[in-house]
C-alpha cells in the first residue's frame, strides 16, 4: 500500500503526461520537483525506476533554466514520467523488465544530451546593412567540404584523452573525474557555448551527498564496466588473471566453471577465501558461477569484448564472477563514505590517502545475477 504522498505524486505525474500545454510554469515546475523528490525516496530500492526519476529530474531542471529548447526535452520528460507511472501500477515488480525500460530510456537520454550540446552552439548570423553607407559584418566563412564541426572535434579529442587517462591504471580515474568536473563547470560550459555564465548550469549538476565516517575498511580498486571503482576486500574470494581465449569463452557462455581452476596437487577449496572455501570439494568442481556485469548510468552499456582478470565475489551464500579490466595489487583503506545509490554503485568511497572512487555494491549485483550456494 503506497502512502498518500506517493499517490499524490503519481497523480501529479499523470496530470503532466496528459497536459496539452507543454509550457511549464514555475508553479508546475515546483509541483513536479516535489513529486520527483517524494518518488526518488519511495523508489530508492528499485534501482531502475530510481534511475529513470534521476534522469527526469535532471531534464526538468534544465527545462526550468533554459525553457523547452530543444522541444525534445519535454518529449523525454513525458516519456520518463509515463514509464515511472507504468512501473508503479504493475501488479508484480519485475526487475528485469524495469531494467530493460531503464536502458531504453537511458539511450534516449544520451541522444537528448547530444542534441542539447549541438544546439547550444549558435552560428553568427549575417546582418543586412540597415542604411546606405553601412557595411555588413563579414559573413561567416563557409566550411570546406569534409571539414568537421570544431565543437564535435573537440568533444572527440576530449573523449580520446579521457580514455587514455583511464587506460593508465588507478591514477587515471581521479584525473578523469577532475577533468569531467572542470568540463561541466559553469565557466567552461559558458566558454564552449557562448551563453552567459549565469545561464549555464550543468544539466547533471546535483548536490553532493554528505560524508559519513566509517570503520577503517580494506578496499581494492578494480576497473570494471569501463569504470574504476572501490570494492570491499572482504568480499573478494579469488583474483585470477586470465588468457584472452579464456575470457572470450566466458563472455560467450556467460558463466565461469570453477573446475577450470582445479589442480591435482591442490584442493579447489584452498584457492578461495570466505564461504566458498567451506563448500564441499565435489560441489565446487561441478559449480559454474554466473559472469556478472555491473549496471547503471555510470557503466558502459556494451559488454566488454575481452577482460584480463576474473574476480570472484561472495557475500554470505551468494557468489558470482566479476569481469574486470584491471585489479589493484594492494588493499587501500576507506575511512569515509557518502551513500547515494546509483545503479550498482552504493555511493562514493573516500580513502585515507585523499583519493575517492565510486563504491561498488556487490550485494545488489549478486541478488540480481548471482548464484545461491548452501553449504
Amino acid at each position: 500500500m503506497t502512502s498518500p504522498s506517493v499517490d499524490n505524486a503519481i497523480l501529479q505525474l499523470k496530470a503532466e503526461i496528459i497536459a496539452q500545454d507543454w509550457r511549464l510554469s514555475p508553479k508546475r515546475v515546483k509541483q513536479l520537483e516535489a513529486a520527483f523528490c517524494c518518488l526518488l525516496e519511495h523508489f530508492k530500492t528499485r534501482k531502475a525506476i530510481h534511475g529513470m526519476l534521476v534522469m527526469a529530474d535532471n531534464v526538468l531542471r534544465y527545462v526550468n533554466t533554459h525553457g523547452t529548447s530543444p522541444p525534445a526535452t519535454i518529449d523525454f520528460l513525458k516519456e520518463a514520467m509515463a514509464h515511472v507511472v507504468s512501473c508503479h501500477e504493475e501488479l508484480v515488480d519485475d526487475a528485469s523488465q524495469e531494467e530493460a525500460i531503464f536502458r531504453s530510456l537511458f539511450a534516449h537520454f544520451s541522444v537528448l544530451k547530444e542534441k542539447i550540446v549541438q544546439q547550444s552552439v549558435v552560428p553568427v548570423p549575417v546582418v543586412a546593412p540597415s542604411a546606405p553607407g553601412l557595411s555588413s559584418p563579414p559573413a561567416v566563412e563557409q566550411k570546406k567540404e569534409g571539414e568537421g564541426d570544431p565543437l564535435s572535434t573537440l568533444h572527440q579529442l576530449i573523449e580520446e584523452f579521457k580514455n587514455s587517462l583511464l587506460s593508465i591504471g588507478d591514477i587515471g580515474l581521479p584525473l578523469c573525474q577532475s577533468l569531467d568536473l572542470w568540463l561541466h563547470s559553469p565557466a567552461v560550459v559558458a566558454l564552449l557555448t557562448g551563453e552567459p555564465l549565469a545561464d549555464c548550469p550543468a544539466i547533471e549538476e546535483r548536490p553532493l551527498a554528505p560524508r559519513d565516517f566509517c570503520p577503517a575498511t580494506h578496499v581494492r580498486i578494480v576497473r570494471v564496466g569501463g569504470l574504476s571503482v572501490a570494492l570491499e576486500s572482504d568480499l573478494i574470494a579469488l583474483v585470477r588473471p586470465l588468457k584472452p581465449s579464456q575470457t572470450a569463452h566466458y563472455l560467450q557462455v556467460g558463466s565461469v566453471p570453477l573446475g577450470d581452476f582445479s589442480r591435482f596437487w591442490l584442493k579447489l577449496s584452498q584457492l578461495f577465501s570466505g564461504s566458498l572455501s567451506l563448500v564441499k570439494e565435489r560441489v565446487l568442481r561441478e559449480l559454474s558461477l554466473p559472469l556478472i556485469l555491473p549496471q547503471g548510468p555510470e557503466f558502459s552499456d556494451a559488454p566488454p569484448r575481452v577482460f584480463s582478470t576474473l574476480v570472484v565475489i561472495s557475500h554470505g551464500n551468494w557468489h558470482g564472477a566479476l569481469a574486470c579490466e584491471a585489479v589493484g595489487e594492494i588493499d587501500r583503506i576507506m575511512s569515509q563514505v557518502s551513500k547515494q545509490q546509483n545503479g550498482d554503485l552504493a555511493g562514493t568511497a573516500y580513502l585515507d590517502d585523499g583519493e575517492q572512487f565510486p563504491l561498488l555494491d556487490p550485494l545488489c549485483m549478486l541478488r540480481r545475477e548471482g548464484l545461491l550456494v548452501m553449504r
